[in-house]
C-alpha cells in the first residue's frame, strides 16, 4: 500500500499490493470466527470492476498485458490470480471501513461531498458512454463508492488521532553501505588487512576477497543483524568497520553516506503509517468480528483481469485529483 497526499491507494508497481491488509497489520488481516452480528453484502459488479480496470489500466502501461500470465510463486501462481485475490480482499476491506464509519457517523463536509460528486463525474467522463455501460455503472454508484473510500480514510484518521505517532529521524536513519562478504573469518580479515595497508583500498580488496559483486546498499534499522546494524550505523562517511559476523557470513563494512536524507524521510513516513495501523488494527477487527459479509461467488469466478473492459479511467488517480487539496 503507497500513501500519497495523505491518503491510502492502490500503487503501481510489481511489488505494490492493492489490500487494506497490508494498512491494517503488514501482512493481511487474519479471519475471525463470526461471533453472530450483522449480515451485510459485499459491493457488485460495478463497484468490483471500477477497482479492476484501473488496475489493468496501471499495470499494463508499466508492463504491457505480460505481466498477467507471469507466475509470481513456484507453484505457477499467476499474477493475474494473485492480483485478483487482493482486489477481492481490498473491497471486502473497504465495505467493513465504509460499515465502521457508519457506526461512527462519520459524514462528509460539504467540500467533501462536491469532491465526491466531481471524481464520479470525471470518473465517468472519462469512461465514456460505452465505457460505464460495459462495467454495468451508473452515477448513483460511483458517487457512493467514492463516498465510501472518503469515509474510509476519515475513519483512520478519527480512531488513530490520539495515537503517539513521532518517529524521530534517529529511528528511522537510512544509511548507504558497500560490504565485503566472505564465508569465513580468516578471509574477511585478510580483505581488512589489505585494506589497512599502505595503498590499499576497499574496492581493490572487495574485489580480491569478496565473495558477491561491490554495490551501493541502503540499509535501517532492524533489516539485518544487531552485530551487523551497530557496526555499520556507528560509522561516519568514509569509515570502515571491522569483521563482522552474521548468519554465518563475515563482513567488513564500508560507510558510503551516514544519513540519506530522502530515503530516511521516505522510512519515517512508512514508520508512520505502521505505528497508526497498529491502533487502527484492533477497532477494525473487534468489529469485523460482528459482521458477515456475503458475496457473489459467480462473480468473482468469471472476472478475469485481462478480460475486463480496456479504459482510461483510473479510479485512484481521479480520487487523488479531487481530493488532493482537501
Amino acid at each position: 500500500m503507497k500513501k500519497r497526499n495523505g491518503q491510502w491507494i492502490a500503487a503501481g508497481g510489481v511489488t505494490a499490493v492493492l489490500t487494506l491488509s497490508l494498512f491494517l497489520g503488514g501482512c493481511g488481516v487474519k479471519e475471525a470466527i463470526f461471533s453472530g452480528g450483522r449480515e451485510q453484502k459485499e459491493y457488485g459488479k460495478a463497484e468490483t470492476m471500477m477497482i479492476v480496470t484501473s488496475e489493468r489500466l496501471r499495470y499494463e502501461e508499466l508492463y504491457t498485458s505480460q505481466i498477467w500470465t507471469a507466475a509470481v510463486d513456484n507453484r505457477g501462481t499467476t499474477f493475474e490470480s494473485s492480483l485478483l485475490s487482493q482486489i477481492h480482499e481490498f473491497l471486502k476491506e473497504l465495505k467493513i471501513m465504509s460499515l465502521m464509519a457508519e457506526e461512527n457517523e462519520l459524514t462528509l463536509s460539504g467540500q467533501e461531498q462536491e469532491a465526491v460528486r466531481a471524481a464520479a463525474d470525471a470518473y465517468l467522463a472519462a469512461l465514456g458512454g460505452g465505457g460505464a455501460e460495459a462495467l454495468g455503472l451508473e452515477e448513483k454508484t460511483a458517487e457512493e463508492f467514492y463516498e465510501d473510500y472518503r469515509l474510509a480514510n476519515k475513519l483512520v484518521d478519527q480512531l488513530t488521532a490520539g495515537a503517539d505517532l513521532e518517529v524521530s529521524d534517529s529511528e528511522a536513519r537510512v544509511i548507504t553501505v558497500e560490504e565485503i562478504e566472505t564465508s569465513d573469518a580468516e578471509t574477511a580479515s585478510a580483505a581488512l588487512a589489505a585494506i589497512q595497508a599502505e595503498g590499499g583500498s576497499f574496492q581493490a580488496a572487495a574485489k580480491e576477497y569478496s565473495e558477491k559483486p561491490l554495490e551501493e546498499i541502503r540499509i535501517y534499522r532492524g533489516q539485518r543483524g544487531t552485530a551487523y546494524e551497530s557496526a555499520a550505523f556507528d560509522l561516519t562517511a568514509g569509515g570502515i568497520s571491522g569483521v563482522v559476523e552474521e548468519n554465518g557470513k563475515y563482513y567488513v563494512i564500508l560507510c558510503v553516506n551516514d544519513y540519506d536524507e530522502a530515503a530516511t524521510q521516505e522510512r519515517k513516513e512508512w514508520m508512520v503509517r505502521q505505528r497508526k495501523n497498529e491502533t487502527f488494527y484492533n477497532a477494525y477487527q473487534e468489529f469485523k468480528t460482528e459482521l458477515l459479509l456475503t458475496g457473489d461467488d459467480a462473480l468473482w469466478e468469471e472476472i478475469r483481469i485481462s478480460d475486463s473492459p480496456q479504459v482510461s479511467a483510473d479510479f485512484f488517480a481521479v480520487y487523488e485529483e479531487a481530493f488532493g487539496s482537501l
